[in-house]
């Protein structure tokens, strides 16, 4: 009866730790401590990067979480990763997320980097996450492909390299030539020469100044003087205008009215006004003009024969002859 009392005693015992143990193992592997309240976030990522299970999330230095273990998305593109977080700790859901590892070669966890608040933004609840809450975290730093674009980078500069070896092979063979260096120092010559012959020319041009120092002088002295004289008909040509400008202001009216009358007398004779503008407009009365004129020069012509006629007989000198002549002419006077 003892034994079989004892033997229940220690089988009991056994159950219980061995419970206690279980328990222990699945709080662990969840990434849970005992007794301790949490939420979990599920958290989206390219890859893992090599991220275990328990492993921590840490937010400036300080363990928050714990990692449960990475799944593979149902895209099989992204990596879901379910983490366990302390509930006293809260995490803003502007948070970022990623995986880094303890120093060089240390081990992997996960970084939450708070961003920091501006100013006039409130903690409300509703801006940290909850249990069951998604976050979108960033790709890992891959060493890997690191190494392989370093590797493409170090391809294309030995390509670069190379093209760059050819172009001085090719500048050596056609710019650097003997014929091109050749042709060269003759061009330097030329120049040469140019630049001499410049010189000599832009000394014979200040000779010729130099000599010629007192000519030019005397043009610019007469042209002063000539200016001079321009500038003193000017006034004088101000002057007469200012001092007969009534006079000049009224040839000017007089020349615009008289404008005006011939305008105006135009305008009648146009319009068939007064006898020459009848005559213009009228052709009958034109007629009779021209045979008016016409009789006037018929009589003006017989009056004219029969006067020759009376002075070639002599009529008109005894009829005009003076009275003292006639009594000259007496013998008895």
């Amino acid at each position: 009866m003892n034994e079989s009392r004892y033997a229940a005693k220690v089988g009991l015992f056994v159950a219980v730790g061995l419970a206690l143990i279980a328990l222990l193992v699945l709080n662990f592997s969840q990434g849970l401590t005992l007794f301790t309240p949490t939420y979990k976030l599920n958290v989206v990522m390219p890859t893992s990067a090599g991220l275990k299970p328990a492993a921590d999330v840490m937010m400036a230095g300080v363990p928050v979480g714990k990692v449960v273990g990475p799944e593979l998305g149902k895209d099989g593109r992204s990596v879901n990763i379910t983490v366990t977080i302390l509930t006293k700790y809260k995490i803003r859901k502007d948070a970022i997320f990623r995986i880094d590892s303890l120093g060089f070669l240390g081990d992997q966890y996960i970084e939450v980097t708070p961003v920091a608040l501006e100013a006039g933004v409130t903690n409300d609840e509703s801006d940290f996450l909850k249990n069951g809450d998604t976050i979108q975290g960033e790709a890992p730093f891959n060493m890997l492909a690191a190494v392989r674009s370093t590797s493409d980078l170090l391809e294309q500069a030995r390509k670069t390299i190379k093209d760059i070896d050819q172009a001085i092979t090719n500048v050596n063979r056609t710019v650097l030539s003997d014929s091109t260096l050749k042709d060269f120092g003759m061009a330097i010559s030329n120049f040469a020469s140019v630049t001499e012959i410049a010189i000599k020319t832009v000394q014979g041009a200040d000779d010729l100044v130099q000599s010629n120092s007192a000519a030019v002088g005397s043009v610019v002295t007469n042209l002063e003087a000539v200016s001079e004289k321009f500038n003193v008909m000017a006034d004088q040509v101000e002057q007469i205008i200012t001092t007969n400008r009534g006079d000049v202001n009224e040839s000017v009216k007089n020349l615009r009215d008289t404008t005006a009358s011939f305008k105006h007398l135009a305008s009648g004779l146009e319009a068939g006004n007064g006898l020459a503008g009848g005559l213009l407009k009228d052709e009958a009365m034109k007629a009779q003009a021209v045979t008016l004129l016409s009789n006037a020069n018929a009589v003006a012509a017989e009056f004219s024969a029969f006067g020759s006629n009376l002075n070639q007989k002599g009529v008109w000198r005894m009829l005009w002859k003076p009275k003292n002549t006639e009594r000259s002419a007496d013998p008895a006077h």
